[in-house]
């Protein structure tokens, strides 16, 4: 069976992909689009659910022709990025990012890309963009579910071919289910799971598939139509341009794109597709629809590739410019020459052809990946000159950060230790995130421990507030209520507030920040407690080592205005007025005790990076910063 075209749709895959390309070329204004992805699983739930209980309720149900019509759609032009992109892998890739790479691919053949991913780091993780293959990770999940779905309707129809609510009634539940799973998850601190795994995405591809049932009430009046239409596009549009990236996606943050995906489909239904001029908006936005999945699969690896080409890994806008018109080109060869032919079998006409030649290519892919693989351990001159820097990119700052006892505890309770006030010495209280954790290291290492006692109240993603609402994450909700509970009982002398203030500062967020931190210096200072908040911290547009590492490889020196993020002294200034220093409270700019003039240190001592990553400190670049700021919190060695 096959649908007739529906130009609505080609519209929501435009909508789709271009909000994932805008969110990916770090468009300003669209915080949230990596959204897109949700809506092409309502999409993939829909048509799929719709060809699967026709063909079952007809009887012509084929699982080998639907896996073929499935090959056909998805590997050549899936299989024909991989191959290419194999290529600039051994231009532009480290020793160690290449062999990633490579078994990346092997992943992307075995529909697992998604597990490997959930392993190697989060979505929105800095060095997520060092990865050239990590959207594939949502290819995954869409086979994944293709291979439950039409097993569970053929199984179905077999158990219980005369119920009509068999199949509605199981999918119903099977929503509720997922969707339960996810926020589940994302209550009890499992985000990444919630975000790259299959069974808690589920319900969004069956909340498309439900109303693709026979039975389901149609909207006739064009007034109606035009309604819901309008109410899919705001409800898509508010999280596109609002919601910001972290571990607070999916979950329940996933209902408004892919609610607003399931009516845009719904208001559509039985609506014919009208006669559009060449050029028309229609037609243009359609044109992006129909070339979708090809401008999802290219646009990833050549902004990674395109990254690592410029020395401070970042794109101006002119670039970006650039890029996104190759970027369409590219795809739209892919959409004529690689997805049609086969589609339209002009390529491999027969069903046994088809499987043939996708087990030929997995096959050579794998093997590829296995022969880039021992190619990528046999590093170069220039990797083996690197090696010190490249070791960074994978950093044990666990012990640092007394990781597991006083940062993102098990179970969400610190160690006895970590809080334990000492009764002869000056207490200090560090709270915060790991942007607070990482300053640990170095403050014990330049204060007196016979003098000072060092507590540490420190969760990943966590500001240091009282505002237990505003708290999205469950384990930090949990830490304002237990710091709450610890002030009433103890009265440390000094209070160390730091934390990612430019993330929780991010438009529009910046005065619910300011606003939050001067509740609850207040209630401290109403305490009788002393409190000091550092500013921002020393910030780089990419991951420090990556960017010193492709700087020697260049042969060029790697300065403070190229790598140093210039957000950090702005944000500093705005928070020096909003936070004015007063009795029982101090602001400290870390920026202007570390960066002089501006000029931040790249490296510590013999060619030690400040930084690990974006901006957590190595142990050599803690104890560097906090020989700065101690003298200021009055804590320096007599």
């Amino acid at each position: 069976m096959t649908l007739g075209y529906r130009e609505d749709i080609d519209w929501l895959r435009a909508i789709a992909v271009l909000s994932v390309v805008a969110f990916h070329f770090e468009t300003p204004g669209i915080y949230g689009g990596f959204v897109g992805v949700d809506i092409f699983f309502v999409i993939s739930g829909y048509l799929i659910t719709s060809i699967i209980q026709a063909e079952v309720k007809e009887g012509t149900f084929s699982f080998a022709r639907f896996y073929e019509r499935r090959m056909r759609r998805l590997l050549p032009a899936l299989y024909a990025m991989v191959a290419l992109t194999a290529i600039p892998s051994f231009h532009y890739l480290l020793a160690s990012e290449r062999a990633e790479f490579f078994r990346s691919v092997a992943a992307v053949v075995t529909f697992t890309s998604n597990i490997f991913f959930w392993l190697q780091s989060g979505y929105f993780d800095h060095a997520a963009v060092e990865k050239p293959l990590l959207h594939t990770w949502s290819l995954a999940v869409e086979e994944q579910f293709y291979l439950a779905l039409p097993v569970l309707v053929w199984a179905l129809a077999r158990a219980r071919p005369k119920s009509y609510l068999a199949l509605p009634l199981t999918l119903i539940a099977l929503t509720l289910v997922s969707f339960a799973f996810s926020v589940v998850l994302m209550r009890t601190g499992s985000s990444p799971v919630a975000f790259f795994m299959s069974p808690p995405r589920a319900w969004e591809f069956l909340v498309g598939g439900l109303i693709a049932l026979p039975g389901v009430p149609v909207l006739r009046e064009e007034r109606a139509q035009a309604a819901a239409r309008i109410i899919a596009l705001v409800l898509m549009a508010i999280p596109i341009f609002s919601l910001r990236p972290g571990p607070g996606f999916p979950g329940i943050n996933a209902l408004s794109p892919c609610l607003g995906a399931t009516l845009f489909l719904w208001s559509g239904i039985g609506v014919p597709t009208p006669k559009r001029k060449p050029y028309s908006f229609h037609h243009v936005v359609a044109f992006f629809g129909k070339i979708s999945y090809s401008l999802y699969l290219w646009h990833w690896p050549l902004f990674a590739f395109a990254r690592f080409s410029k020395a401070s890994l970042v794109l101006d806008p002119l670039d970006k410019f650039a890029l996104c018109t190759a970027t369409v080109v590219i795809s739209y060869l892919s959409w004529r020459f690689v997805e049609q032919p086969f589609r339209q079998r002009r390529l491999v006409p027969a069903q046994r052809g088809v499987f043939g030649l996708a087990a030929a290519t997995s096959l050579v892919l794998l093997l590829g990946s296995a022969g880039g693989l021992l190619v990528s351990r046999a590093s170069s001159e220039t990797d083996r000159a690197a090696a010190r820097l490249d070791a960074f990119n994978a950093y044990d700052y666990r012990p640092l950060y007394r990781s597991g006892s006083c940062f993102a505890p098990a179970g969400g309770v610190f160690d006895e230790a970590c809080l334990r006030v000492a009764a002869d010495k000056r207490n200090v209280l560090l709270w915060g995130d790991s942007l607070a954790a990482h300053y640990f290291h170095g403050l014990s290492e330049n204060v007196d421990p016979q003098a000072v006692n060092i507590l540490q109240a420190t969760q990943p993603a966590c500001m240091p507030t009282f505002n237990a609402s505003a708290q999205a994450i469950a384990a930090c909700h949990d830490l304002a209520l237990r710091m709450q509970a610890f002030f009433r009982d103890h009265k440390p002398d000094l209070v160390i507030l730091s934390a990612d203030w430019l993330e929780y500062a991010r438009p529009p967020r910046l005065g619910d920040m300011i606003t939050d931190l001067r509740a609850t210096i207040a209630v401290l200072n109403a305490a009788g407690l002393h409190v000091v908040l550092l500013g921002p911290a020393v910030q780089f547009k990419d991951r420090l080592p990556s960017m010193l590492l492709r700087a020697h490889l260049r042969g060029v020196q790697a300065t403070a205005k190229d790598v140093v993020l210039p957000d950090i002294f702005a944000l500093d200034a705005m928070m020096r007025l909003g936070l004015p220093a007063r009795e029982g409270f101090a602001y400290i700019s870390v920026e202007d005790a570390v960066c002089p003039d501006r000029q931040c240190p790249v490296t510590i001592g013999d060619g030690i990076p400040l930084s690990w990553d974006h901006a957590h400190l190595t142990a050599e670049g803690s104890v560097y910063v906090m020989e700065r700021l101690v003298p200021k919190l009055g804590l320096a060695k007599p």
